[in-house]
């Protein structure tokens, strides 16, 4: 076993898992039936009125510290919500203020009989053990560059970002038509044409390339080609100058 494999925060929730595993078999509650006869009653936190909100919370830190202790005896935890110290100490952060929590309402709720019964010393050892492995996990967490105000942002933008859009009226997206309250199609705006040619079609015949249209790659534009005239003269090059008529000299 190699301790040094651990950092600060991982060794103190390893240890105190053991130590509130070990606690929990000492007196959580106690009662004193009287003077007269001197006879006493006490519960760990397996036994009533000990219950759930003593030996659950115990378990969950006493399971987090074994897997946190695991590498210490040489065995990889492959997990990757424990892949940083600051996700490991918020975790054990979580669970001791959980621990702490139900230790409270239990030892609250404690019955008494006439004033006489209540927490026994287990019960504040538990209590303390809890309250330590939550402070040190919040150390270690801020320590790690981690921040609560950072951790309830991040909650937020989650939430925000799982809420429903906003759906658009029929007709007001992208590339649709505007409609008229009863449903016409209205006319095209000032400055837009009536009918375009789609994104990259080739031009008509007669008409040069609109955006994005152009011809193949390495070839000139084509020429529109001339109609034969009356007289049967071939269409002149437009490149060429016009050849002068013939004057029968």
């Amino acid at each position: 076993m190699d301790l040094n494999k651990l950092g600060r925060t991982e060794q103190v929730l390893s240890g105190a898992g053991i130590l509130l595993f070990i606690a929990s078999f000492f007196p959580w509650y106690s009662y004193s039936f009287g003077a007269f006869n001197g006879g006493s009653y006490s519960a760990s936190a397996w036994s009533y009125p000990s219950g759930f909100m003593d030996w659950f919370p115990m378990l969950l830190l006493l399971g987090y510290g074994i897997v946190l202790a695991l590498p210490a005896f040489g065995v990889a935890v492959n997990a990757p919500v424990l892949a940083t110290p600051a996700n490991r100490a918020f975790i054990g952060l979580v669970l001791s203020a959980f621990a702490v929590l139900l230790f409270a309402i239990q030892g609250l709720t404690y019955p008494s009989f006439d004033g006489v019964g209540g927490p026994s010393w287990g019960y504040f050892v538990g209590l303390i053990v809890a309250l330590a492995a939550g402070a040190q996990s919040y150390r270690g967490f801020t320590q790690a560059g981690g921040s609560l105000a950072k951790v309830g942002a991040g909650f937020s933008a989650r939430a925000h970002a799982a809420a429903p859009q906003n759906v658009q009226a029929p007709g007001s997206g992208y590339g649709q038509a505007p409609q008229q309250p009863d449903g016409q199609p209205q006319a095209p705006a000032y400055g837009q044409q009536g009918q375009q040619q789609s994104y990259g079609a080739p031009a008509q015949p007669g008409q040069q390339p609109g955006y994005g249209q152009q011809t193949s790659y390495g070839q000139p534009p084509q020429q529109p080609q001339q109609p034969y005239s009356s007289g049967g003269q071939q269409p002149q090059d437009p490149q060429q100058p016009p050849t002068p008529p013939y004057s029968g000299s």
